[in-house]
């Protein structure tokens, strides 16, 4: 269980991240904020929705060192302090009541920009990626200042704003296979056209969607713009059973199945079209497609150039040769072997990252490879290989061979 308690603990770090921490050094004495949330396309309450002061100079200090990642063994100790972040709450956030009232209490004295949010509604920090919202740089703040009401809080005094939330556009559509039958449980992302024509991924914990039993998916809450929506096949499950054992929970991932297409029909990032949306707009019928067919098996094993042993940890990863841009990442498991299944035609590179051998345990076998990769010992590393690939049938049985690090990179093996 330690790869899905990896993945729960990079959510709760990107969240941690993304929250704007208060101003260092506890305040001798604190203010108050009060105010109320009114949805300006019914005049009606904005019942529940969610209240956050922006410090106007966010902390750059991060509330969860991702570096940390894989130098502490004890995941529970470390799931245990990041959900203590999270439950312990913050003054500078709350939700409204069935009025829309808010009321913040021991706010630090200083001036920030009040952000609402409602699901339906838009929101300045709807056009972030999770990095941007991590960051908040210069160009992010910006953004927020331009769009966000500003508020003074001094010391011992109660300040009062009201925000009004307006309507969003929305964008829906059906993600099926192409013989007709629905994707059901997968997560679309959606991406926003910036000015200079390059996508960027907007942050999921913002406008979350799944899709139904019958594939249907929406996004709402969008500021008109130039959108796109991506899906990967759902080969990421988690499965629960009887009992409360470590048993009776499991997750099955393997990262290499990992297929993504796009709207449109695109199965690769520099052939999406875009699709614009109004202010107010309801866009459906933005549908994905998953094939069936012609789709590939990529495998074999990475060994030691010195002595062709398997090395035992590592990454290997599908480059497009065109745009150079990773298509697919798996990991080396401990016989030394990779896989890909469900590989589009077309010409590739196959880099290996990070090969090393690492120590094996006596309790090995029942050790992901992500949690051999982090918490074994290496005994030694490799240097990175790069294999070209032109994949028109499955590509079974391929042997990439990596040199000892500090060694010149080998020719391409065949």
């Amino acid at each position: 269980m330690k790869s899905s308690c990896l993945v729960a603990l990079v959510f709760i770090a990107s969240t941690l991240s993304a929250q704007q921490a208060q101003p260092a050094g506890p305040p001798a004495l604190t203010g108050q904020v009060t105010g109320r949330v009114v949805c300006g396309d019914t005049d009606a309450p904005g019942r529940f929705a969610s209240v956050q002061l922006i410090p106007e100079k966010p902390s750059d200090t991060p509330m969860f060192d991702p570096s940390k990642l894989g130098k502490d063994a004890d995941f529970t100790k470390m799931m245990s302090e990041a959900m203590k972040t999270v439950l312990k709450g913050s003054s500078l956030s709350t939700l409204a009541a069935l009025d829309g009232s808010f009321s913040l209490d021991k706010v630090p004295p200083g001036t920030y920009y009040v952000i609402a949010q409602l699901p339906g509604y838009q929101s300045p920090l709807s056009q972030f990626s999770t990095q941007e919202r991590t960051q908040a740089g210069a160009d992010t703040m910006k953004a927020v200042k331009s769009a966000a009401e500003k508020i003074v809080v001094q010391a011992s005094q109660s300040a009062h704003i009201d925000v009004r939330l307006e309507r969003g556009a929305s964008l829906s559509g059906v993600i099926r296979y192409d013989d007709g039958s629905p994707a059901s449980g997968v997560s679309p992302i959606l991406m926003a056209q910036q000015t200079d024509g390059k996508w960027k991924d907007l942050a999921i914990a913002l406008m979350p969607s799944i899709t139904d039993d019958r594939g249907h998916y929406r996004f709402y809450g969008l500021a008109g713009g130039k959108y796109a929506v991506k899906a990967t096949l759902p080969t990421i499950q988690a499965s629960s059973g009887l009992g409360s054992g470590a048993g009776s929970i499991s997750l099955h991932m393997n990262t290499g199945d990992a297929l993504v297409v796009y709207s449109g029909g695109a199965l690769r990032q520099k052939d999406v079209k875009p699709i614009e949306v109004a202010k107010g707009d309801e866009v459906d019928g933005v549908d994905i497609t998953f094939p069936l067919s012609d789709l590939h098996v990529v495998s074999g094993s990475v060994v030691a150039k010195s002595d062709t042993h398997p090395v035992n940890a590592g990454t290997v990863t599908i480059v497009d040769s065109e745009t150079h841009d990773p298509a697919r990442t798996t990991m080396i498991d401990r016989e030394g072997s990779f896989r890909f299944n469900y590989v589009p035609d077309g010409q590739y590179v196959l880099k290996v990252s990070g090969a090393a051998d690492v120590e094996k345990t006596g309790s090995d076998e029942s050790v992901s490879d992500l949690g051999r990769m982090m918490n074994s010992k290496p005994l030694k590393s490799y240097g990175l290989v790069e294999q070209p690939l032109v994949l028109k049938n499955d590509a079974i049985g391929l042997t990439l061979q990596v040199p000892d690090a500090g060694a010149a990179k080998p020719p391409a093996s065949q």
